[in-house]
Protein backbone atom coordinates (compact mmCIF):
# COMPACT_ATOMS: atom_id res chain seq x y z
CA UNK A 1 0.00 0.00 0.00
CA UNK A 2 1.31 3.45 -0.81
CA UNK A 3 1.90 6.02 1.89
CA UNK A 4 -1.13 7.98 0.75
CA UNK A 5 -1.01 11.57 2.02
CA UNK A 6 2.03 10.15 3.78
CA UNK A 7 2.06 8.03 6.93
CA UNK A 8 3.29 11.14 8.69
CA UNK A 9 3.45 14.51 7.02
CA UNK A 10 7.05 14.88 8.18
CA UNK A 11 8.00 12.25 5.61
CA UNK A 12 7.09 14.72 2.85
CA UNK A 13 10.24 16.63 3.78
CA UNK A 14 12.64 13.71 3.68
CA UNK A 15 14.86 12.97 0.66
CA UNK A 16 13.58 9.47 -0.07
CA UNK A 17 10.62 10.83 -2.05
CA UNK A 18 10.53 9.76 -5.72
CA UNK A 19 12.28 11.97 -8.27
CA UNK A 20 9.10 12.27 -10.33
CA UNK A 21 5.87 14.01 -9.39
CA UNK A 22 2.49 14.68 -10.96
CA UNK A 23 -0.26 17.08 -9.91
CA UNK A 24 -3.91 16.73 -10.88
CA UNK A 25 -6.00 19.90 -11.03
CA UNK A 26 -9.41 20.73 -12.46
CA UNK A 27 -7.71 22.14 -15.56
CA UNK A 28 -4.34 20.45 -15.94
CA UNK A 29 -2.09 17.50 -15.36
CA UNK A 30 1.35 18.77 -14.35
CA UNK A 31 4.46 16.58 -14.47
CA UNK A 32 8.01 17.18 -13.32
CA UNK A 33 11.17 15.15 -12.83
CA UNK A 34 14.38 16.04 -11.00
CA UNK A 35 18.01 15.09 -11.36
CA UNK A 36 19.44 12.59 -8.88
CA UNK A 37 20.74 15.34 -6.59
CA UNK A 38 17.36 17.17 -6.71
CA UNK A 39 19.11 20.42 -7.62
CA UNK A 40 18.02 20.53 -11.25
CA UNK A 41 14.69 20.12 -13.02
CA UNK A 42 15.22 17.39 -15.60
CA UNK A 43 11.85 17.96 -17.26
CA UNK A 44 8.50 19.59 -16.68
CA UNK A 45 5.23 19.75 -18.61
CA UNK A 46 1.64 20.91 -18.09
CA UNK A 47 -1.16 19.73 -20.37
CA UNK A 48 -4.84 20.74 -20.24
CA UNK A 49 -7.68 18.42 -19.27
CA UNK A 50 -11.15 18.38 -20.78
CA UNK A 51 -13.56 20.56 -18.76
CA UNK A 52 -15.28 18.45 -16.12
CA UNK A 53 -12.84 15.54 -16.39
CA UNK A 54 -11.62 15.99 -12.81
CA UNK A 55 -12.72 17.89 -9.72
CA UNK A 56 -11.43 17.59 -6.18
CA UNK A 57 -14.02 16.48 -3.64
CA UNK A 58 -14.31 14.71 -0.29
CA UNK A 59 -17.73 13.25 -0.99
CA UNK A 60 -17.93 12.71 -4.75
CA UNK A 61 -15.81 10.97 -7.36
CA UNK A 62 -12.82 13.08 -8.28
CA UNK A 63 -12.06 11.59 -11.67
CA UNK A 64 -15.23 12.05 -13.68
CA UNK A 65 -13.78 11.01 -17.04
CA UNK A 66 -11.26 8.25 -16.40
CA UNK A 67 -10.46 7.58 -20.06
CA UNK A 68 -9.74 11.26 -20.78
CA UNK A 69 -7.53 11.68 -17.71
CA UNK A 70 -5.60 8.46 -18.35
CA UNK A 71 -5.12 9.34 -22.02
CA UNK A 72 -3.59 12.73 -21.23
CA UNK A 73 -1.44 11.26 -18.47
CA UNK A 74 -0.15 8.40 -20.63
CA UNK A 75 0.76 10.72 -23.48
CA UNK A 76 2.62 13.04 -21.10
CA UNK A 77 4.58 10.21 -19.49
CA UNK A 78 5.61 8.93 -22.91
CA UNK A 79 6.53 12.40 -24.16
CA UNK A 80 8.81 13.30 -21.25
CA UNK A 81 10.41 9.87 -21.17
CA UNK A 82 9.30 8.84 -17.69
CA UNK A 83 11.68 6.34 -16.14
CA UNK A 84 11.21 4.44 -12.94
CA UNK A 85 8.43 2.70 -11.08
CA UNK A 86 7.38 5.28 -8.48
CA UNK A 87 5.88 8.76 -8.52
CA UNK A 88 4.55 11.38 -6.09
CA UNK A 89 0.89 12.27 -6.68
CA UNK A 90 -0.40 15.73 -5.74
CA UNK A 91 -4.18 15.95 -5.44
CA UNK A 92 -6.46 19.02 -5.27
CA UNK A 93 -6.78 20.66 -1.86
CA UNK A 94 -10.52 19.95 -2.12
CA UNK A 95 -9.71 16.23 -1.92
CA UNK A 96 -8.24 16.44 1.59
CA UNK A 97 -9.17 17.85 4.98
CA UNK A 98 -6.51 19.59 7.07
CA UNK A 99 -7.15 19.94 10.81
CA UNK A 100 -5.40 20.95 14.03
CA UNK A 101 -5.77 19.05 17.30
CA UNK A 102 -4.40 19.32 20.81
CA UNK A 103 -3.78 16.15 22.79
CA UNK A 104 -3.43 16.49 26.55
CA UNK A 105 -1.11 13.50 26.48
CA UNK A 106 -0.14 11.78 23.24
CA UNK A 107 0.53 8.06 23.33
CA UNK A 108 3.79 6.82 21.84
CA UNK A 109 1.97 3.92 20.18
CA UNK A 110 1.18 4.77 16.50
CA UNK A 111 -2.07 2.80 16.53
CA UNK A 112 -3.30 4.55 19.67
CA UNK A 113 -2.33 7.91 18.17
CA UNK A 114 -4.46 7.25 15.09
CA UNK A 115 -7.35 5.98 17.20
CA UNK A 116 -7.29 9.20 19.22
CA UNK A 117 -7.21 11.40 16.11
CA UNK A 118 -10.09 9.55 14.44
CA UNK A 119 -12.16 9.81 17.63
CA UNK A 120 -11.53 13.55 17.95
CA UNK A 121 -12.43 14.29 14.32
CA UNK A 122 -15.26 11.80 13.92
CA UNK A 123 -18.03 14.42 13.97
CA UNK A 124 -16.13 17.04 11.98
CA UNK A 125 -15.71 15.44 8.56
CA UNK A 126 -18.33 14.61 5.88
CA UNK A 127 -17.12 11.04 5.36
CA UNK A 128 -16.45 7.83 7.28
CA UNK A 129 -13.33 8.70 9.24
CA UNK A 130 -12.75 5.07 10.24
CA UNK A 131 -12.15 4.26 6.57
CA UNK A 132 -10.17 7.42 5.83
CA UNK A 133 -6.51 7.69 4.92
CA UNK A 134 -4.89 9.67 7.73
CA UNK A 135 -1.52 11.30 8.33
CA UNK A 136 -0.32 13.65 11.03
CA UNK A 137 2.60 15.68 12.25
CA UNK A 138 3.43 16.59 15.84
CA UNK A 139 3.91 20.37 15.84
CA UNK A 140 5.14 20.66 19.40
CA UNK A 141 3.88 21.73 22.84
CA UNK A 142 0.69 23.79 22.97
CA UNK A 143 1.47 27.49 23.62
CA UNK A 144 -0.16 27.25 27.05
CA UNK A 145 2.08 24.33 27.91
CA UNK A 146 -0.92 22.03 28.32
CA UNK A 147 -0.73 19.25 25.77
CA UNK A 148 0.74 18.70 22.32
CA UNK A 149 -0.46 20.24 19.05
CA UNK A 150 -0.96 18.08 15.94
CA UNK A 151 -1.43 18.87 12.26
CA UNK A 152 -3.65 16.26 10.62
CA UNK A 153 -4.33 15.50 6.96
CA UNK A 154 -7.02 13.02 5.98
CA UNK A 155 -9.04 11.97 2.97
CA UNK A 156 -11.56 9.23 2.15
CA UNK A 157 -9.75 6.06 1.17
CA UNK A 158 -11.99 5.80 -1.91
CA UNK A 159 -10.73 9.17 -3.16
CA UNK A 160 -7.07 8.22 -2.77
CA UNK A 161 -7.71 4.92 -4.52
CA UNK A 162 -9.02 6.75 -7.59
CA UNK A 163 -5.61 8.30 -8.16
CA UNK A 164 -3.64 5.20 -7.18
CA UNK A 165 -5.65 3.02 -9.55
CA UNK A 166 -4.67 5.09 -12.59
CA UNK A 167 -1.01 4.51 -11.86
CA UNK A 168 -1.52 0.85 -10.98
CA UNK A 169 -2.89 0.40 -14.52
CA UNK A 170 0.36 1.90 -15.87
CA UNK A 171 2.57 -0.24 -13.61
CA UNK A 172 3.65 2.83 -11.64
CA UNK A 173 3.50 3.01 -7.86
CA UNK A 174 1.98 6.12 -6.28
CA UNK A 175 4.61 6.29 -3.57
CA UNK A 176 3.28 9.43 -1.88
CA UNK A 177 -0.08 11.17 -2.21
CA UNK A 178 -0.55 14.63 -0.70
CA UNK A 179 -2.70 17.74 -1.13
CA UNK A 180 -1.47 20.63 -3.24
CA UNK A 181 -0.88 23.24 -0.55
CA UNK A 182 1.19 20.89 1.63
CA UNK A 183 3.25 20.05 -1.45
CA UNK A 184 3.82 23.73 -2.27
CA UNK A 185 4.78 24.49 1.33
CA UNK A 186 7.78 22.23 0.88
CA UNK A 187 9.30 25.16 -1.07
CA UNK A 188 8.37 27.74 1.59
CA UNK A 189 10.88 28.87 4.18
CA UNK A 190 8.74 30.35 6.93
CA UNK A 191 10.34 33.35 8.64
CA UNK A 192 10.60 33.70 12.44
CA UNK A 193 8.06 36.54 12.26
CA UNK A 194 4.32 36.06 11.65
CA UNK A 195 3.54 35.29 8.01
CA UNK A 196 0.66 34.42 5.71
CA UNK A 197 0.92 31.95 2.83
CA UNK A 198 -1.85 32.28 0.24
CA UNK A 199 -2.25 29.64 -2.47
CA UNK A 200 -4.64 30.38 -5.30
CA UNK A 201 -5.91 27.53 -7.47
CA UNK A 202 -8.62 27.22 -10.09
CA UNK A 203 -11.13 25.63 -7.75
CA UNK A 204 -10.20 27.02 -4.33
CA UNK A 205 -7.88 29.20 -2.27
CA UNK A 206 -6.03 28.23 0.89
CA UNK A 207 -4.65 30.50 3.60
CA UNK A 208 -1.98 29.32 6.03
CA UNK A 209 -0.66 31.24 9.03
CA UNK A 210 2.85 30.70 10.40
CA UNK A 211 4.15 32.02 13.72
CA UNK A 212 7.76 31.50 14.74
CA UNK A 213 8.19 29.24 11.69
CA UNK A 214 5.36 26.98 12.91
CA UNK A 215 2.13 26.37 11.02
CA UNK A 216 -0.74 27.55 13.20
CA UNK A 217 -3.79 27.77 10.99
CA UNK A 218 -5.05 26.52 7.62
CA UNK A 219 -8.28 27.39 5.82
CA UNK A 220 -9.67 26.38 2.42
CA UNK A 221 -12.44 28.29 0.62
CA UNK A 222 -13.97 28.35 -2.84
CA UNK A 223 -15.81 30.84 -5.02
CA UNK A 224 -14.75 33.97 -3.14
CA UNK A 225 -12.52 36.93 -3.91
CA UNK A 226 -8.90 37.05 -2.80
CA UNK A 227 -9.64 39.50 0.02
CA UNK A 228 -12.72 37.56 1.16
CA UNK A 229 -10.55 34.44 1.38
CA UNK A 230 -8.00 36.20 3.55
CA UNK A 231 -10.21 38.34 5.81
CA UNK A 232 -11.60 35.54 8.07
CA UNK A 233 -8.08 34.15 8.42
CA UNK A 234 -6.87 37.55 9.58
CA UNK A 235 -9.69 37.70 12.15
CA UNK A 236 -8.70 34.28 13.48
CA UNK A 237 -5.05 35.31 13.53
CA UNK A 238 -5.81 38.34 15.67
CA UNK A 239 -8.60 36.94 17.88
CA UNK A 240 -7.48 33.34 18.45
CA UNK A 241 -3.75 33.33 17.80
CA UNK A 242 -3.03 36.64 19.50
CA UNK A 243 -1.41 37.98 16.35
CA UNK A 244 -0.50 41.65 16.11
CA UNK A 245 1.19 42.31 12.78
CA UNK A 246 1.97 40.13 9.80
CA UNK A 247 5.50 40.68 8.56
CA UNK A 248 5.35 38.63 5.36
CA UNK A 249 2.81 37.73 2.69
CA UNK A 250 3.74 34.99 0.22
CA UNK A 251 1.48 34.04 -2.68
CA UNK A 252 1.59 31.06 -5.00
CA UNK A 253 -0.63 30.64 -8.02
CA UNK A 254 -1.78 34.06 -9.18
CA UNK A 255 -1.41 35.57 -12.62
CA UNK A 256 -2.07 38.89 -14.30
CA UNK A 257 -5.86 38.33 -14.14
CA UNK A 258 -5.69 38.65 -10.35
CA UNK A 259 -3.31 41.59 -10.20
CA UNK A 260 -5.98 44.08 -9.11
CA UNK A 261 -7.21 41.69 -6.39
CA UNK A 262 -3.67 41.21 -5.09
CA UNK A 263 -3.12 44.98 -5.18
CA UNK A 264 -6.20 45.42 -2.98
CA UNK A 265 -4.95 42.76 -0.55
CA UNK A 266 -1.51 44.37 -0.34
CA UNK A 267 -3.07 47.76 0.37
CA UNK A 268 -5.34 46.46 3.15
CA UNK A 269 -2.65 44.35 4.79
CA UNK A 270 0.06 46.95 4.34
CA UNK A 271 2.37 44.29 2.89
CA UNK A 272 4.05 43.71 -0.43
CA UNK A 273 3.29 40.20 -1.68
CA UNK A 274 6.24 37.92 -2.37
CA UNK A 275 6.19 35.06 -4.83
CA UNK A 276 6.96 31.58 -3.64
CA UNK A 277 10.49 30.54 -4.54
CA UNK A 278 11.93 29.71 -6.99
CA UNK A 279 10.75 32.91 -8.68
CA UNK A 280 12.28 31.85 -11.99
CA UNK A 281 9.72 29.05 -12.34
CA UNK A 282 6.04 29.45 -13.20
CA UNK A 283 3.76 28.96 -10.19
CA UNK A 284 1.84 26.20 -11.94
CA UNK A 285 4.82 23.86 -11.41
CA UNK A 286 5.59 24.70 -7.78
CA UNK A 287 3.38 22.22 -5.89
CA UNK A 288 4.69 19.28 -7.89
CA UNK A 289 8.29 20.51 -7.55
CA UNK A 290 7.79 20.87 -3.81
CA UNK A 291 6.44 17.34 -3.65
CA UNK A 292 9.69 15.93 -5.05
CA UNK A 293 11.88 18.24 -2.93
CA UNK A 294 13.49 20.56 -5.44
CA UNK A 295 16.44 21.78 -3.38
CA UNK A 296 17.91 24.47 -5.62
CA UNK A 297 15.85 27.66 -6.00
CA UNK A 298 17.67 28.31 -9.25
CA UNK A 299 17.04 24.90 -10.77
CA UNK A 300 15.87 25.03 -14.37
CA UNK A 301 15.39 22.56 -17.19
Amino acid sequence: MSKSIVEKITEVFQPQAPLWGVEFTARHIILAGLSQNRRRIATKQADPLQPGALAGSLTERNIQNLDAVRSVLTEMLNHIGFKGAEIVVVVPDDAARIAFLTAEKLSKDPQEQQTFIRWKLKKNVPFDIDAAQLAFRVLGPHPTGAGVDLLVALSPRSVIEEYETIFDSLNIHAGLVLPSTLAALNLFNAPPSDSLFLKIATDCMTTTIFQNRRIQFYRRVANVSVYDAVYPTMMYYQDKLGGKTLEQLTICGYDSDLRSSVDELELKLGLRAQRLEPKSIDDIFKPVLGSVHLSNSEGLV
